[in-house]
């Protein structure tokens, strides 16, 4: 198939297979990273410790931030600019090649200054802010890449690559961790995961445009005019997610910030499933947003009390379980973990509805309004943490739990938000109803769980409060029969997926 185009030709028509696989082929990539992010989730910390942890987490830390202003914001500029004009990918990205390769070294220099005057003498820390400093060299030249792939629609090959370069990440640091090699190495691994993506993208990529390797001015101004409405979205949201750690290394430990990045590791895993709805309902809220109120009304509300059914007992059970937890997967040097990954739990109620939320309020075209809320809630993060950190941390000798705290207040204040901007009548009494009574069915089941806390047979409580939290949902009859039938239905789907499921149903029905 060419990628070259008049730039007066009539487009294509969308083709449903293309989307289809591209669709599958990104939630298939989501689940295989989501299983490889859990296993480096698992055993990283309990083999290296919280100290090794807190200065691999600080290091990406600072860099995720750096990446995100040497991004510039220009991955969506490149998938639209190529998915309009392909006949130019290869000037286009040649030139954001080369001005990220520029803006990497602008930001070496900064980090530089930020290792002498902030980070005490540690070498094992400032070596691995260099190493990781390399894995985002990496990193943003391939995210260009994947944009170029994303905009010609091939969203399949990034997605390969994705995978790839997990597997690699994945089987390297636990082959290392095992092996008795130090967090040092752990951030090699890194950099080699992300060289193998780099050079995956540049594979499927260059063999169709060759990149020019010079810098077209023109394009390169008109790219960083246009990318940087992008880069107040994607810096507020980094420094949003990463701030915490750097309080926390400040006012607190290395250590604390390794309980602190444990925790939100462990955290981001449970994450998969709204992201996964959020992705699969977006062209649905647009479209019905498009076709009127009433329409983006019946679609809305029975993915909100969805929502709120399945995050009340995954959130309020962690909150639960979560000590007892951190002990058997990382050991009592993570004994602090415990109790920040407790505070999360409530986080996580407001994190899986703002995710749905921040979609609804992209398609009802009220991207603006959500940029000023996650802007103010970053605003509001630093005071929070200036004062919650040390408080924490002299109070509790836990400066990570002062980070959990701050990323609670802030969670429910952008949830808060979210509801009040959304257009008038989106939700209503219904879905008020279904919160408070699954919020009262997520108490009954803490209430149910909360003694095998101190046993050893807490591992119990996962099963016993699913079962009290289903029963008290049903005879609250706390969801209405639109959105039970729903349920229903994709479990009969997800069950049906399953091989020996379709076997037996195979076997039943030619019989």
């Amino acid at each position: 198939m060419s990628t070259e185009a008049s730039t007066n030709s009539v487009p294509p028509p969308i083709s449903g297979m293309r989307l289809a696989r591209n669709a599958s082929a990104m939630m298939a990539a989501q689940l295989l990273t989501w299983a490889m992010a859990f296993l480096v989730a698992i055993f990283q910390p309990r083999i290296l410790g919280p100290l090794a942890i807190g200065q691999l987490s600080i290091a990406l830390s600072i860099w995720m931030i750096a990446g995100v202003l040497i991004t510039f914001g220009m991955d969506t500029f490149l998938m639209k600019a190529v998915a309009r004009e392909p006949q130019r990918t290869g000037v286009l990205i040649g030139t954001s090649m080369l001005v990220r390769v520029g803006l990497w070294t602008v930001s070496c220099l900064v980090v530089f200054g930020y290792d002498l005057t902030v980070i005490s003498a540690d070498p094992t820390q400032t070596a691995l802010i260099w190493i990781i400093g390399l894995m985002t060299l990496f990193s943003v030249l391939s995210g260009g890449l994947i944009a170029a792939l994303n905009g010609l629609e091939q969203t399949h090959y990034a997605s390969l690559v994705t995978v790839i370069s997990k597997v690699v990440l994945t089987a390297v640091s636990l082959a290392l961790l095992f092996a008795g090699f130090d967090v040092i190495w752990i951030g090699w691994a890194n950099v080699l995961a992300a060289f193998v993506a780099f050079l995956g993208d540049a594979f499927f990529l260059f063999r169709q445009h060759q990149p020019r390797w010079s810098i077209d001015l023109v394009a390169a101004r008109q790219m960083l005019l246009e990318s940087k409405q992008y880069l107040v979205t994607a810096l507020t949201l980094m420094v949003y997610q990463q701030v915490d750690r750097l309080f926390i290394a400040l006012f607190a430990s290395t250590e604390a910030v390794g309980w602190y990045g444990t925790a939100v590791n462990l955290f981001g895993t449970l994450m998969f499933f709204p992201v996964a709805i959020g992705t699969v309902i977006f062209p649905t809220l647009t479209r019905r947003f498009a076709a009127g109120q009433d329409y983006l009304r019946q679609a809305v509300r029975p993915i909100f009390n969805i929502m709120l059914a399945l995050s009340m007992p995954i959130g309020l059970g962690l909150l639960a379980l979560a000590e007892p937890i951190a002990l058997l997967l990382y050991g009592e040097a993570f004994r602090p973990t415990g109790a920040v990954l407790a505070v999360m739990g409530l986080v996580l109620i407001c994190t899986y509805l703002n995710t749905v939320l921040s979609q609804l309020l992209i398609a009802a075209e009220r991207t603006a309004v959500l940029n000023i809320i996650m802007i103010a809630a970053t605003v509001a993060t630093l005071p929070l943490d200036f004062v919650l950190v040390p408080w924490t941390d002299q109070a509790f000798d836990n400066g990570a739990l002062g980070g959990a705290l701050a990323y609670t207040i802030t969670e429910l204040g952008i949830l808060v938000a979210a509801i009040m901007t959304l257009p008038k009548g989106t939700l209503g009494t219904q879905n008020w109803r279904v919160a408070v009574l699954t919020g009262v069915a997520g108490i009954g089941m803490v209430a149910a769980i909360w003694w095998l806390r101190a046993t050893t047979f807490f591992l119990l409580g996962v099963p016993l409060g699913a079962v009290v939290y289903i029963g008290l949902v049903l005879a609250f009859r706390a969801l209405p029969n639109e959105e039970m039938t729903l349920i229903k239905d994709a479990l009969v789907k997800v069950l049906e997926r399953l091989p020996f499921v379709r076997r037996r149903l195979g076997r039943v029905g030619v019989g």
